[in-house]
């Protein structure tokens, strides 16, 4: 199933959230939540796995989920470079504080300098539909990193991607 080495990898792991009590946040309506290290196996066994030598990744996380991200790039070799933030137009659920933002980590395998400098990492828009991130993300990683591009966890197809994911390609995992 491996096409090529991919020089920009973008995931959007299905963290196992947990509310409080009786709260329910409805991603496992969608697809099934995994630990950290049972991503990391899915990822490693899923026969699309193949960074290039150098390579950027991109792994989205909810703020609860920050650690997991971090430990997650490292374990697929990766060296942690820099949040990128997604500033929501409104707030979702939180125990201590209710969440408006998300986080994209961005790490780097190798050497493979940014195609352009001038990017910021601060997006902002409205939510859409469950877990579907900003149209914004997806043209500054165009703008920032090369092909060939994979996404992983993919929710829909995108052009000039090859996307992996139960939703994009019916039960993968």
């Amino acid at each position: 199933m491996i096409k090529s080495e991919y020089r920009t990898i973008l995931m959007d792991p299905p963290w196992l959230e947990r509310g409080a009590g009786k709260i329910k946040r409805g991603a496992d309506r969608h697809y099934p939540l995994l630990k950290p290290p049972e991503i990391l196996a899915v990822i490693l066994q899923s026969g699309i796995w193949n960074p290039a030598p150098a390579c950027h990744l991109y792994c989205w996380v909810t703020n609860n989920h920050l650690e997991d991200g971090l430990w997650l790039v490292k374990a697929l070799g990766f060296r942690y470079i820099t949040l990128l933030t997604w500033a929501k137009d409104s707030f979702g659920l939180g125990q201590y504080f209710r969440g408006q933002t998300e986080q994209l980590i961005f790490g780097v395998k190798g050497r493979l300098p940014a195609q352009v400098k001038d990017e910021s990492t601060l997006m902002t828009s409205r939510r859409g539909r469950h877990s579907a991130k900003p149209e914004e993300g997806y043209a500054k990683i165009e703008r920032v990193s090369p092909p060939p591009r994979l996404e992983m966890f993919a929710r829909t197809q995108r052009p000039g991607w090859d996307c992996w994911g139960n939703e994009a390609n019916g039960g993968l995992f």
